[in-house]
C-alpha cells in the first residue's frame, strides 16, 4: 500500500532542482537528500526524480563510475523562468493580448525597470 503523499505533485522536483542550483558544480543524490528536511525523500525517488529531471532537459547527469554518480541544474532559475514564459508566448494564439494581461499584473517597479532594459537595447 502506498504512503501518505507528503508533497504536492511537482514540489519534490522543486525542491532538487532549488537544491542543485546552490551548488557550484556536480554533487550526488545522497548529498542532495541530506539537505531535505524530514521527511526525507528516500534516495531511489530522488534517483527517479533527477532522471525525470534529466528527460525533461533541467539535469545533466555524470557518470564517474556505475557507484559514483553526479548531478547538475542546467539552468539558473532566472533562466528556466524566461524560457517557460517564451515557452508559454510560442503556445498562445494571441501573444500580444498575454503580453498585454502580463504586463497589466506587473507594478510600478517592474514596469519601470522593463521600460529602462527596453529603452537599453533600442540604443
Amino acid at each position: 500500500m502506498a504512503g501518505k503523499r507528503s508533497r504536492e505533485p511537482g514540489e519534490l522536483e522543486s525542491q532538487v532542482l532549488r537544491i542543485l542550483r546552490g551548488f557550484d558544480g556536480p554533487v550526488g543524490a545522497r548529498d542532495i537528500q541530506a539537505l531535505f528536511e524530514e521527511p526525507r525523500p528516500a534516495y531511489t525517488s530522488l534517483l527517479t526524480i533527477l532522471d525525470r529531471l534529466r528527460v525533461k532537459g533541467l539535469v545533466a547527469r555524470e557518470e564517474l563510475s556505475p557507484r559514483k554518480v553526479r548531478f547538475s541544474a542546467l539552468q539558473t532559475s532566472e533562466e528556466h523562468a524566461s524560457d517557460a514564459m517564451l515557452g508559454v508566448l510560442g503556445e498562445v494564439d494571441d501573444r500580444r493580448a498575454v503580453l498585454l494581461r502580463f504586463a497589466g499584473n506587473l507594478d510600478d517597479a517592474d514596469v519601470a525597470f522593463l521600460r529602462d532594459a527596453l529603452a537599453a537595447k533600442r540604443k
